[in-house]
C-alpha cells in the first residue's frame, strides 16, 4: 500500500509539474483529467496528514471543504452560495490560492533549509555545547539544573523549529538533573516545555513561523527579529525568575562543583556557535534567509567542524541527521499544505471577513476584548497543531480585526504568533508539555498547567507590546523611550513570579504576597502613573524589609560556648 501511495503521489505531482505552463495559459479553464488529478492529490494529502500531523488539523481541513460545498445549508452569518467539486478542486489544487499557496512556498524555500541547518548543528554537537555552557554559567546557583534547562532550551529552540523537538533534544539531559536536586517531576517537565516554547520567539534565529510572518508582510526577516527581541527577553525573565523563586521556596541548592564544567575550558568550543553568527551576519547584509542559512549556517558548520577530528562529520552521522531533517521537513510541509486547504477555502468563500465582523460585533470595537478573544482563538487552534498552522489559522481572521482597531501590522502578527507558540503548553492538548511529561514520568495535564504558570510572562508580554509599541522597536521615538517601559515590565514580571511561588529572598507571608502582587501589577501596567506608584510602593517595601532584617540581626548575640548565635529570648527564657 505504501508503494502504491508513493507512486500515486509522484504521478499527481508530476502531472502538475509537466502541465504547469499549459495550466497557466488556460487561465482557470481545466480539462477533466486535471480535475481528477486534483481530487486524487487532495486525498493523498489528507492521508499524509493523517499519518504525520495531528488529527485535529485533518478534521478541520475536511470540515473546511464541506463548508465550501454545503455553503447554502450553513447557518447565518456564515451562509454562502456553495461551490461545485470542480470549482473547489480548481481553487485548492490547481491555483496558487490553496495547497500550493505562499505557506507551502515558504516551507519549500526557507523552512526546509533551516530544518536542515538545525539537524547539522545537532549532528556536530552544538546541543551538547549549549548544555555544557549553560551548566558552566548556572549549574552552581540555586536550582541550577532548572536554569540550565532554561538557557540551553532557549538556545536550542532557535534552531530546532518546534517545541516538542526541542523538548526531546534537551529534556533528556535537563529533566533528570532537575529531579535529582529536588524539583517535582511535573515541575521539571514544565520548566523544559516552557523554555523550549520560548525558543521559537527568541531572535536572532526564531522558529519556522517567523519566516512565514516576514514573507507574508513583505519585510526583511531582520526587521521582524529586531521587533521580537525585547518581548522575548521579557518572556525568559519570567521563566528564569519562576524557577529561581521555586528553588528559594524549596531550599534547593545547585550542582556539586565536580559536576560543573570549567567555564573557560568549555568556551574553547565556542567556535561551534560560528554558524549562528554567520547567519546573523548574512541577514544583516540583506541576503535572503535561504542564502544565509545555507552558506552562513550549513556550509560554515560543515567547514568548521571538519577542522577537528573529534567533530568531523562521518558518513553514518551525515545519513542520520539527513534522515532526521527530512522527516521533520516532510511533517512541516504536510502541515503547511493542509493549512493551505483551510486558507484556500477562506479566500474562496470570504469567511474571513465574516469572522472579522463577528469579532468586532462581539467585542463592541474595543481593543482589549478583541485581544483576549484573539488569544483564546489562537490557543484553541493551536491544540495539537504545529505553531505555523496555529498562527496562520488565527491570523487570517483575527489580524485584520486588530489592524482595524489601530494595531500596526508587526505587533498584530507577533501577538498571534506568541499565542500560537504558547498553545503547545496549554491543556487539554499540549504537545510540548506531553513530550516533557513523558520524559519526566509525570502527569501530562499537571505538567501542562505548571507550564502555563511558568510561562505566565508569555501571556503578559503580547498585551504589553500592543499597548506600548516602543517595546517592539517599531515606533521608537528615542533610544531612551524604551528603557522605562522595559525595565518596569521586567521588574513587575519578576515580582509576579515571586508572588506566584511565595518566595523572594526567602519565603513570603500571605500578606507580603498580596502586597507584592499589587506592586507587580502596578509595574506591569503600561502607564507612567502606575509605574511610578509601583516603584514608590516597592521602595517602601524594600526599606521595611531591610529594617526588619536589621532588627532581627540586632536581637542576636554571639556566645562564648562556640555553639553559634542565640537570641536574647533563648538566653533569658
Amino acid at each position: 500500500m505504501d508503494w502504491l501511495l508513493i507512486a500515486a503521489t509522484a504521478g499527481t505531482m508530476g502531472h502538475v509539474v509537466f502541465r504547469y505552463e499549459t495550466l497557466v495559459r488556460m487561465g482557470g479553464q481545466y480539462d477533466p483529467p486535471d480535475i481528477w488529478v486534483g481530487v486524487v492529490g487532495t486525498l493523498l494529502l489528507f492521508e499524509a496528514a493523517r499519518r504525520t500531523v495531528s488529527p485535529g488539523l485533518t478534521w478541520l481541513a475536511a470540515l473546511a471543504i464541506l463548508f465550501a460545498y454545503f455553503g447554502r445549508s450553513v447557518p447565518e452569518p456564515f451562509t454562502h452560495s456553495g461551490f461545485s467539486v470542480n470549482r473547489i478542486v480548481q481553487h485548492l489544487f490547481l491555483s496558487g490560492e490553496g495547497i500550493f499557496g505562499f505557506i507551502l512556498g515558504v516551507s519549500a524555500e526557507i523552512i526546509i533549509v533551516f530544518v536542515l541547518f538545525g539537524a547539522v548543528l545537532e549532528g556536530v554537537g552544538v546541543a551538547d555545547f549549549f548544555y555544557r555552557i549553560s551548566n558552566a554559567v548556572a549549574g552552581g546557583t540555586r536550582g541550577g539544573p532548572a536554569k540550565i534547562a532554561v538557557i540551553s532550551s532557549a538556545l536550542m529552540g532557535m534552531v530546532s523549529g518546534e517545541t516538542f523537538a526541542n523538548v526531546a533534544t534537551t529534556g533528556a539531559f535537563t529533566i533528570p538533573l532537575m529531579k535529582r536536586v529536588g524539583y517535582p517531576n511535573y515541575f521539571a517537565g514544565a520548566v523544559e516545555a516552557s523554555a523550549s516554547a520560548g525558543g521559537q520567539i527568541l531572535p536572532p534565529v526564531m522558529g519556522a513561523t517567523a519566516f512565514v510572518i516576514a514573507d507574508s508582510l513583505g519585510i526583511p526577516y531582520v526587521k521582524l527579529a529586531l521587533a521580537a527581541f525585547l518581548p522575548a527577553t521579557l518572556y525568559f525573565v519570567g521563566v528564569f525568575a519562576t524557577v529561581h523563586f521555586r528553588a528559594v521556596r524549596m531550599g534547593l541548592s545547585g550542582l556539586a562543583r565536580r559536576e560543573i564544567p570549567p567555564f573557560w575550558a568549555t568556551l574553547k568550543h565556542g567556535y561551534l556557535m560560528a554558524p549562528l553568527a554567520g547567519i546573523v551576519v548574512f541577514l544583516l547584509l540583506d541576503y535572503t534567509p535561504t542564502f544565509a542559512a545555507f552558506w552562513g549556517g550549513i556550509v560554515a558548520a560543515v567547514a568548521i567542524t571538519s577542522l577537528r577530528r573529534e567533530t568531523r562529520l562521518a558518513w553514518p552521522k551525515i545519513v542520520r541527521f539527513l534522515v532526521r531533517a527530512t522527516r521533520t521537513a516532510m511533517s512541516l510541509a504536510v502541515a503547511c499544505a493542509l493549512v493551505g486547504v483551510v486558507v484556500g477555502v477562506a479566500s474562496l468563500t470570504g469567511v474571513t471577513m465574516t469572522i472579522a465582523h463577528l469579532i468586532l460585533r462581539l467585542t463592541g470595537g474595543s481593543l482589549l476584548p478583541a485581544l483576549a478573544l484573539t488569544m483564546l482563538v489562537a490557543l484553541v487552534f493551536g491544540m495539537g497543531l504545529p505553531t505555523t498552522a496555529a498562527y496562520v489559522l488565527t491570523a487570517i481572521s483575527a489580524v485584520p480585526v486588530l489592524e482595524r482597531l489601530g494595531v500596526p501590522q508587526i505587533p498584530a502578527h507577533l501577538f498571534v504568533f506568541y499565542f500560537g507558540a504558547l498553545s503547545a503548553l496549554t491543556p487539554p492538548v499540549c504537545t510540548g508539555a506531553y513530550t516533557a511529561a513523558g520524559l519526566a514520568g509525570a502527569d501530562p495535564n499537571q505538567t501542562g498547567f505548571a507550564s502555563v504558570r511558568i510561562a505566565l510572562s508569555g501571556f503578559i508580554a503580547p498585551f504589553l507590546f500592543v499597548y506600548d509599541q516602543e517595546l517592539v522597536l517599531t515606533a521608537l521615538s528615542s533610544p531612551f523611550a524604551v528603557i522605562e517601559p522595559y525595565l518596569t515590565a521586567a521588574l513587575g514580571i519578576t515580582l509576579l513570579s515571586a508572588v506566584l511561588e511565595g518566595a523572594l529572598l526567602d519565603r513570603l507571608a500571605k500578606w507580603e504576597r498580596a502586597g507584592l502582587g499589587v506592586v507587580a501589577l502596578l509595574l506591569v501596567l503600561p502607564e507612567h502613573i502606575t509605574n511610578y506608584l509601583g516603584m514608590a510602593s516597592l521602595t517602601v517595601y524594600v526599606v521595611q524589609q531591610l529594617r526588619r532584617r536589621r532588627a532581627a540581626s540586632a536581637s542576636v548575640v554571639p556566645v562564648a560556648s562556640g555553639l553559634g548565635r542565640i537570641s536574647h529570648k533563648e538566653e533569658n527564657p
